[in-house]
């Protein structure tokens, strides 16, 4: 029986049991159609419940005191992963979620940068995205601004509505938008709110992703609304690394790339 006390407790050790894994889902340049960058999406590969989806532990990370150690188990393994594709030729960028709550840790820049020296991968090809189940305090806007000291990119992520978008992105040195999958599947019929946050993004100089695009109409709204990048299901849904690899050797293949 695994209640939610006892995932609780399990949790908390799950990532220096190496059980907190990495999947990848790419995002695509709207205009080029190439993939150009990677999500990484956490994993609990708990040893008597199989794979827990983040929707599950996540809550129980921030909740409780493991969301520090899950956080920084998906940094590393970004970076690692960014890293090997650089050196096999495959310069992308990566993108990792960052609770609220790893942003107030006294270390959080001095970790990052650790990752990036440690795997070699270049900070202009890392995006942190700050996740919208605790949006980050303005307080947090040192912590950020020293990130982009590094190079590295700050996204805000699931985003709405305009007054979700201000709020979130007030005083924070914020470099992207994602808008949130809920917006997305209302186009191609009901393309209001998908437009005011693509211009929304673009006064202010930002990059906007589209979340959780599924269909080929859903692909051309995001063209026409002009959407800088898209991710969604029908670009592919979430990988292992090694997938994710052969993947990107596919499409370099089927593109005539190196």
């Amino acid at each position: 029986m695994h209640d939610r006390q006892t995932l609780t407790r399990e949790l908390g050790f799950a990532a220096a049991r190496g059980e907190i894994t990495a999947r990848f889902q790419a995002q695509v340049d709207v205009r080029r159609g190439l993939v150009v960058a990677i999500e990484a999406l956490s994993r609990w590969q708990h040893p008597q419940l199989g794979v827990v989806q983040p929707n599950v532990f996540i809550p129980l990370a921030e909740a409780g005191d493991a969301i520090n150690a899950v956080g920084d188990a998906m940094l590393e393994a970004a970076c690692r992963y960014g890293a090997a594709l650089v050196r096999a030729g495959r310069s992308i960028g990566i993108a990792v979620n960052v609770a609220a709550a790893q942003l107030s840790q006294r270390r959080f820049v001095e970790q990052v940068a650790h990752h990036l020296e440690k795997s070699g991968l270049p900070a202009a090809l890392l995006t942190l995205e700050l996740t919208e189940s605790r949006p980050a305090p303005a307080s947090a806007a040192g912590t950020l601004a020293a990130l982009r000291s590094l190079g590295v990119g700050v996204s805000v992520d699931d985003v709405r509505t305009i007054d979700e978008a201000e709020v979130r992105i007030r005083s924070l040195p914020v470099t992207e938008l994602k808008v949130d999958r809920s917006v997305i599947q209302r186009l191609p019929d009901d393309p209001h709110d998908a437009a005011v946050l693509v211009e929304f993004a673009r006064e202010r100089g930002l990059q906007s992703v589209a979340e959780g695009v599924e269909t080929p109409p859903q692909w051309q709204a995001v063209r026409a609304l002009g959407f800088d990048r898209a991710q969604g299901y029908l670009f592919g849904r979430p990988m292992t690394p090694r997938r994710m690899t052969d993947r990107l050797a596919e499409i370099a293949g089927a593109t005539g790339s190196e």
